[in-house]
């Protein structure tokens, strides 16, 4: 565009408005009344007043067309606003040279477009309320349940009350408790370290060789860590005391031994 006006020799006109220029919403239109005001070149003129009518409508139309489409009905008055201030001064098309137009153009919804533009806004609103809800429930069922390890087993123990046969508590380890975000809690921990010790165990079987070595390896590593108050591996089918260390001499069965070390 630019900022000069039609000279005062081209010769003037003007053409009532009536145009349906879409809106956001696929379906939905404003209603444009107006008047448009043009003024053509003698250069345009020549091919005769439709020719310049023609041009100038064309080009209101797609700067009308331009600046409603970018807009949902309830923004009515800003494209509205937006339409008086591009189309009310004389201005030239980009690409029809010769051609000055301004216009004034009221915009407006039909009362059939105005309640389908309200349809879709209920329907919006409906959709936003069903997943804000929907957001919100699983918001605190996460608080309520995920909160704790401790909290999260409650919850699945009371989800198999009725049928403590189907309680599988693999399933809830695997699936569940990894959900809580601290599945690395204590107890999980204890059971890890129980399920290796039994693995441990039941490689072993009933075979005294095999325990001696392994309980001779077990307090040759406990030894070198410092740690000599560490309880003792049992021995095959008679567990000895807590607080009972155990001595053992290469390839032979754990023997009791006294505080002072010496074999009774």
């Amino acid at each position: 565009m630019t900022i000069d006006g039609p000279g005062p020799w081209w010769s003037g006109r003007r053409s009532r408005i009536r145009a349906q220029w879409p809106t956001r919403l696929p379906g939905i239109r404003f209603c444009a009344r107006g008047t448009l005001t043009y003024r053509a070149h003698a250069s345009l003129q020549a091919g005769g007043t439709a020719t310049a009518r023609a041009a100038a409508r064309l080009a209101l139309d797609e700067l009308g067309r331009g600046i409603t489409e970018r807009h949902f009905p309830e923004h009515l008055t800003t494209a509205q606003e937006r339409l008086t201030l591009a189309a009310a001064g004389w201005h030239t098309p980009k690409d029809t040279p010769g051609l000055w137009l301004k216009a004034r153009i009221n915009l407006m919804l039909s009362e059939q477009n105005a309640d389908r533009a309200q349809r879709y806004q209920d329907a919006l609103r409906e959709v936003t309320l069903q997943l804000a809800q929907e957001h919100e429930r699983r918001e605190r069922f996460r608080q309520a349940v995920f909160d704790t390890p401790d909290v999260t087993r409650i919850w699945w123990l009371d989800r198999h009350l009725e049928d403590l046969d189907s309680l599988d508590w693999d399933v809830f380890k695997q699936k569940i408790l990894p959900l809580v975000g601290a599945a690395d809690d204590i107890q999980s921990k204890a059971e890890r370290i129980a399920q290796t010790l039994l693995y441990v165990w039941e490689k072993l079987g009933d075979n005294p060789g095999q325990h001696a070595r392994f309980t001779t390896t077990v307090r040759t590593v406990l030894d070198q860590m410092g740690w000599n108050d560490a309880p003792a591996w049992p021995a095959p089918g008679e567990p000895p005391a807590a607080d009972s260390p155990m001595s053992v001499s290469d390839g032979g069965e754990p023997r009791p031994v006294t505080e002072a070390g010496t074999a009774r």
